[in-house]
């Protein structure tokens, strides 16, 4: 019998419960869909606050990497430079032997000397130095040093008649200019 009426006793709960749940459902609903519309707007705003964020992100992203592709690109061309600069001293130091084989050489017509020469030339070459072309040349203040004017014909005016010291060029810049006399 008690088990009777704890069964009546929860029928009538759920009845009451069931009325009260009927009854609140049309506010609740409304109240339900403000909710929703608001947390909807809020979903949407901050998945465009994630959109801009992670956009922010991207762009740092990408600045970073090109400043350090950048760096890469400047460190590469400065140990570059320094090498040449080392290369430059050295091939500096050894011009006054070149100077003296090129002197042997006119003075002796020696078939082995001018072979030292076009040895030591082709060597110089592959390091990056190259002879300044200057006979029959305008005369260029960059890439030459004038010792003396010869006077001669009115079309050598400016021209180069002569070489006394060879020039040289280092990649792009000037080595040592060549020393000539040129026609007045």
């Amino acid at each position: 019998m008690n088990d009777d009426i704890r069964d009546d006793k929860d029928k009538k709960e759920e009845v009451i419960l069931g009325s009260e749940q009927s009854e609140a459902t049309p506010e609740s609903n409304e109240d339900a869909g403000q909710a929703s519309m608001t947390d909807a707007n809020e979903v949407v705003q901050e998945v465009a606050q994630l959109k801009n964020l992670s956009q922010q992100f991207e762009n740092n992203y990408k600045r970073a990497l090109a400043d350090y592709q950048n760096l890469q690109r400047r460190t590469q061309e400065e140990k570059v430079e320094w090498i040449r600069m080392a290369g430059k001293d050295l091939v500096l130091k050894f011009l006054p032997v070149l100077d003296t084989l090129i002197l042997a050489q006119n003075h002796l017509q020696d078939k082995g000397i001018a072979l030292s020469v076009d040895q030591f030339m082709k060597v110089l070459s592959e390091e990056g130095v190259e002879k300044i072309e200057t006979i029959g040349k305008e005369f260029d203040p960059i890439t030459m040093e004038v010792v003396t004017t010869k006077e001669g014909e009115k079309k050598a005016a400016g021209k180069v008649v002569e070489e006394t010291r060879a020039g040289f060029m280092y990649y792009d810049s000037v080595l040592r200019p060549a020393q000539v006399v040129v026609g007045a």
